[in-house]
């Protein structure tokens, strides 16, 4: 039978493992998905932003860091920026619905 403290000690290693490989996942999604779609430069600066304060939330939990002061102005920064990445991606779909859209009624 398994103790409570190896228990304990093990779901801290799973927890810490698995929150530095999210930590990862959102580090590599600048570089190998946001720079490839036409994005603005601003658009990808607040995706870079966002999915950046992202990993670094999850560093934070995989360390025992969750309520600092550092992780609320690392919140600040991903609110603002998730709003600026997601309402600038809406706007260039928009815009490129309209091209399209204006495309096909030209044809």
């Amino acid at each position: 039978m398994t103790s409570a403290s190896t228990l304990s000690e093990s779901w801290l290693v799973v927890n810490t493992v698995s929150n530095i490989v999210i930590v990862l996942g959102y580090l590599l999604v600048p570089f190998t998905v946001l720079r490839y779609l036409p994005l603005s430069a601003s658009v990808r600066i607040a995706g870079t932003f966002f999915f950046a304060t992202c990993a670094m939330t999850h560093l934070s939990m995989a360390f025992g860091f969750h309520h600092s002061q550092w992780m609320v102005v690392n919140h600040v920064v991903q609110a603002a920026s998730v709003v600026w990445f997601v309402l600038g991606f809406w706007l260039l779909l928009r815009a490129a619905l309209r091209r399209a859209e204006d495309k096909r009624g030209k044809s």
